[in-house]
């Protein structure tokens, strides 16, 4: 006589274990990206002359400031259409907006996001109002705002910031899935879209303004390194679905684009170029910046599907 004893998460029960595709990494890593370039757009525009930090007056955008306000809500919104293409009731959308449950991760992301849309819209009107003020409906939206573009910049900060964590939070409240459930991961999202979002200001930016944002760069390498070392750390030492799911994760099938694409070509390479190119031992390349871009959607598309894939059955 034979006895099985089953669960629901043998493949003879359940076989589809993995209900996220490409699109969610595709949108994980855009929203990242775009709330990175709100926070940096933000910020520079805040520590700039005329900003809140300053008391003389205003003086031109830099180019990091355009482009980061501009792309940001671009960049978000294209995310969200893979997000939409992922939804199995794509009709049903509109219900998150008909309530806000404070205990889901999921409601607050969707409030956060309609807030982040209109004052990231209004910020790149303002900055970029050279392009847009020849639109004459646009000229008493530009207006209102400028005068309290300070207070938009600040709200922005804040505002990028809760988006880029919660890439990663809507991860971490999956318990089911053992890789995903620490409460590091937000953080290590947050800060690989800084980076990315620095790596793609360097790649489009004009020569003068490459180098600062290398070295911004190169710290965010360095909190992004610490941070996922964190992350690491916690999953061997957790219990042991979570210390499974994180061998899983870096000796697995997975390993090589963990270490050799995320770790080595996404962090330790592109660390030790912008070091180098601070100390002006060699001179700006653009395939640091396309380096860093790469280890960054490779990041999202790792946690994604190895979190999916363990626990395995033979």
């Amino acid at each position: 006589m034979v006895e099985i004893i089953t669960n629901k998460l043998n493949p003879q029960v359940l076989p589809h274990l993995d209900v996220w595709n490409w699109e969610v990494p595709v949108y994980l890593f855009l929203g990242g990206l775009s709330a990175g370039l709100l926070v940096l757009a933000s910020g520079l525009l805040l520590l700039q002359k005329g900003g809140v930090f300053s008391h003389t007056e205003r003086g031109p955008f830099s180019y990091a400031v355009k482009a980061g306000s501009l792309l940001a809500p671009i960049l978000l919104g294209t995310g969200m259409f893979f997000l939409f293409l992922d939804l199995a009731y794509k009709v049903h959308v509109w219900r998150f907006y008909t309530a806000f449950v404070y205990t889901s991760p999921m409601s607050w992301g969707s409030w956060l996001l309609v807030l982040f849309f209109p004052l990231s819209v209004a910020q790149a009107l303002v900055v970029n109002r050279e392009w847009f003020q020849k639109f004459t409906f646009l000229k008493p939206i530009i207006n209102l705002t400028e005068k309290y573009l300070n207070l938009i910049a600040m709200t922005n900060v804040h505002l990028g910031a809760g988006v880029g964590v919660y890439t990663g939070i809507l991860l971490s409240t999956f318990y089911a899935r053992p890789l995903w459930s620490s409460a590091i991961l937000g953080f290590v999202f947050l800060l690989s879209g800084l980076s990315a979002a620095a790596a793609l200001i360097m790649l489009l930016a004009p020569e003068n303004e490459k180098l600062m944002f290398s070295k911004i760069d190169m710290y965010l390498i360095s909190l992004e390194g610490f941070a996922t070392t964190l992350f690491i750390v916690g999953g061997i030492t957790g219990s042991e679905n979570v210390r499974e799911a994180m061998i899983y994760l870096i000796s697995g099938n997975y390993a090589p684009w963990f270490w050799v694409v995320f770790v080595f070509g996404g962090m330790i390479l592109p660390l030790m170029l912008e070091t180098l190119e601070s100390l002006k031992k060699v001179k700006f390349s653009p395939i640091v910046p396309i380096l860093v871009l790469l280890g960054s959607i490779t990041l999202r598309f790792v946690i994604v599907f190895a979190g999916q894939e363990f626990p395995t059955f033979a």
